[in-house]
């Protein structure tokens, strides 16, 4: 469990809520000491523990490398992901989660100003209605974001954009237009930031959840005066985290394993981040199937190194494994 730790702590925030800060803050530390522990005894005790923690830790963190080749091509060149994830991790351990979002929010708002009219008119619509479904905090939240969008436009934008929204405003049910315009009061009255995602609002396609990201992203860091280097930094630490602790799982599990068990622990891992990562980007509209491949290919070339380095471990630390384990224990 210590060595997945920073992976679960992004399942937390992004799935549960629970910022990142305060989940690092709270079991990154205990985690780590007891992974070192666990180092430090396998290393003074012929257990050949130590020995899978060390190849399978090489093994991540050179995968990691590997994938990345791959997965930065793909975002890069071939657009196949909405935004370089690392940098997120940044921006969610140094606790900017909530301006990230109503950031992304803002860019929405700016790109409705550009849509035809008919186009924007349905679309506030459809995002009103969503917006009133959300709990009141999180009402209040997106329309934080929403008036950022707005201060953010020239006079004659926002004033028509404004417009737009009071028409279809008066044109739904009553306790819609109550709801949105208690979430506008609590917005106004300067309510805080809120650690949850708008789950229920619409879908935005990937490639263009992909341009707002792109200018959310640095904007996010720029504003809370946080170097773009740090962000990098931590997210790409996190990143490499992540990393290491696939490659110990698999070494603890597994031990020295062969090509087709890494192959099928990183197609495992593919198929995790596949399920979760909608969950993860409630708001974004991913290309499926082609949103996979990318991915897929990624995750393929992440088990050679990891494949490799655990096939060097001896056969003390093999038998320390699980599966070293249960083959001593089968007749």
């Amino acid at each position: 469990m210590a060595v997945n730790v920073p992976i679960l702590t992004l399942l937390a925030d992004r799935m549960l809520d629970v910022p990142a800060p305060q989940v690092i803050r709270w079991t990154w530390l205990p985690a780590g000491v007891a992974l070192a522990a666990v180092v430090v005894r396998g290393a003074a005790s012929p257990s050949g523990l130590a020995e899978l923690v060390g190849w399978g830790a090489l093994g991540g963190a050179v995968a990691t490398v590997a994938l990345d080749a791959v997965r930065l091509f793909g975002h890069h060149v071939l657009r196949a992901f909405p935004v370089d994830m690392p940098r997120v991790f940044g921006l969610l351990a140094l606790g900017l989660g909530p301006r990230l979002q109503e950031n992304v929010v803002a860019e929405m708002v700016k790109h409705l100003v550009g849509a035809e009219a008919g186009v924007r008119r349905t679309m506030l619509e459809e995002r009103l209605r969503a917006l009133a479904a959300l709990p009141e905090p999180v009402r209040a939240a997106v329309v934080r974001g929403m008036r950022k969008g707005l201060e953010a436009l020239l006079p004659e934008q926002r004033e028509a954009l404004v417009q737009t929204q009071l028409e279809v405003l008066a044109s739904l049910p009553g306790d819609v237009r109550r709801s949105v315009l208690r979430a506008m009061d609590l917005a106004a009255a300067g309510a805080g930031e809120v650690y949850r995602q708008p789950r229920g609002l619409p879908k935005v396609p990937m490639d263009l959840a992909r341009e707002f990201l792109s200018v959310a992203v640095p904007r996010t860091a720029a504003e809370a005066g946080v170097a773009w280097g740090n962000v990098l930094l931590v997210g790409y630490g996190w990143h490499l985290l992540n990393g290491l602790g696939f490659g110990m799982a698999y070494t603890l599990l597994f031990g020295r394993g062969d090509g087709w068990l890494a192959l099928a622990w990183c197609l495992f891992i593919w198929a995790g981040m596949m399920v979760v990562m909608p969950i993860m980007m409630p708001t974004i509209r991913f290309p499926m199937p082609r949103f996979l491949m990318v991915p897929f290919l990624a995750h393929v070339v992440m088990a050679g190194p990891i494949g490799y380095f655990a096939g060097k471990a001896s056969d003390l630390a093999h038998a320390a494994s699980l599966l070293g384990a249960w083959s001593r224990a089968v007749p």
